[in-house]
């Protein structure tokens, strides 16, 4: 998973349009990433699966944490896991996905 999530997390660090909770770095990471938007996750999420990603948007029931990490109520986070199928293909095509819905 590390080797994926450093395309991604190069890709998100250089982007103005999202904030990734917790590490920047894959070392640091599990394989799943959380990032606050200046928008509503949700519709985000809906959009990401016409380019056949799937994607979730919301609180997650993790409210209060959202709130400490200064994430809107209405907006929720855009949360991107990985598993052991997920390969380089899908990370490009989420990257280019991410550019067209942001």
């Amino acid at each position: 998973e590390t080797t994926l999530l450093e395309p991604l997390l190069e890709y998100l660090n250089h982007s103005n349009k999202v904030r990734i909770l917790g590490s920047s770095t894959a070392h640091e990471r599990l394989p799943t990433v959380a990032l606050d938007l200046a928008k509503p996750a949700e519709p985000v999420a809906r959009s990401l699966a016409e380019y056949k990603i799937m994607a979730g948007g919301g609180d997650f029931y993790a409210v209060r944490l959202l709130e400490a990490l200064g994430v809107k109520e209405e907006h929720g986070v855009l949360r991107l896991s990985f598993v052991h199928y997920t390969n380089i293909e899908d990370i490009d095509r989420l990257i280019n996905a991410l550019d067209a819905v942001l």
